[in-house]
């Protein structure tokens, strides 16, 4: 009920660093193309269990600095 996939939806495999404990985290994103460049997704960290925005099209994280 909660979270349905849709057959044939895949997945995207992004890497962003912790901005509190500066480590690398492995996270995958549903691969949207559509998806605009200004929609975030909430995810918990695996590296400091804390929400972070991270960006659907980019893989990167709100407020992230180039």
């Amino acid at each position: 009920m909660g979270s349905e996939r849709q057959i044939g939806s895949t997945m995207a495999h992004t890497l962003f660093t912790c901005p509190s404990t500066e480590l690398k985290v492995q996270h995958w994103l549903d691969d949207d193309e559509d998806a605009p460049e200004t929609e975030y997704e909430a995810i918990t960290c695996k590296a400091c269990a804390r929400l972070h925005l991270i960006n659907r099209r980019t893989g990167r994280l709100l407020g992230q600095e180039d």
